[in-house]
């Protein structure tokens, strides 16, 4: 059994690897995440910091990338993609594959 926490701030993803978590999910803060509030998720550069974190802990991540390309807006997506992948990310989870 695997323990998968949520992480929708970086406090929130250093708490869950404190506390045992196996593999934690989180997102960017852009429009390529389906809870894209005020106040929640990850820069860029938060999240490259926030993996290098859970991985000195043997600690897994998962981006979410879960809301449906706009129409003549895919170069968003697709970057996210790329910037997670760059950032170390151990798996993606997608709304859209396309």
């Amino acid at each position: 059994m695997e323990l998968i926490c949520p992480a929708g701030t970086p406090a929130a993803l250093k708490a869950a690897v404190e506390a045992g978590a196996d593999a934690v999910y989180c997102g960017f803060r852009d429009e390529t995440n389906a809870r894209n509030f005020p106040g929640l998720n990850f820069s860029r550069e938060e999240l490259r910091a926030a993996i290098a974190l859970a991985h000195e802990r043997g600690v897994k991540v998962l981006v979410a990338i879960n809301t449906f390309a706009r129409a003549g807006a895919l170069d968003v997506w697709h970057r996210a993609v790329d910037d997670a992948v760059e950032a170390g990310a151990d798996a993606l989870i997608l709304a859209d594959v396309g």
